[in-house]
């Protein structure tokens, strides 16, 4: 027989639990990802429908505001235009919603043009890792498997021998 000293498979076993949850871990990790994309999108695309709605609602407050302003202006008081300064700031403030809403949009817009391609290059990476935690960890805890129960066989014929491990 051999001189091989066999110690500690139970540590080989604890590296093949360890790697066998870190498989799982990390495979939980993944489709966390995948779920916060999905996400990101829906809520991208709630986000444009809502500055959508606030537009429609920016631009019929912006034109009650201008109606409001004519309406004052053509009030005439002993020939003399009436003061339209509280009407002109109200259609500055419904101008100013409006232009928000509409930066607000286009911002939506733009990121979900960008978002597809931030995901893209996020799947390139994220595969070769998904394929690594798919097959490799799986051949290495198989790999590490085989060898525990080799060397346990090994400790077995050994102590049935006498010798000792």
């Amino acid at each position: 027989m051999s001189d091989a000293k066999v110690h500690a498979v139970e540590r080989l076993a604890e590296f093949e639990a360890a790697v066998r949850m870190f498989a799982d871990k990390a495979k939980g990790a993944m489709s966390a990802n995948q779920m916060e994309i999905r996400r990101a999108f829906d809520f991208l695309e709630s986000q444009l429908a809502t500055w959508k709605a606030e537009i429609r609602k920016a631009e019929d407050d912006v034109l009650q505001a201008k109606n409001e302003l004519v309406r004052r202006r053509m009030i005439k008081y002993l020939d003399r235009s009436p003061d339209t300064t509280e009407q002109e700031k109200q259609l500055r403030r419904a101008q100013a919603k409006l232009a928000y809403a509409e930066e607000k949009r286009d911002n939506t817009k733009r990121w979900l043009r960008l978002l597809p391609e931030a995901v893209e290059e996020y799947d390139g990476q994220a595969r070769p890792f998904n394929d690594m935690l798919e097959y490799d960890v799986a051949k290495m805890a198989w790999f590490l498997e085989q060898k525990i129960a080799a060397l346990d066989a090994y400790k077995q014929i050994s102590s049935n021998t006498g010798e000792t491990p």
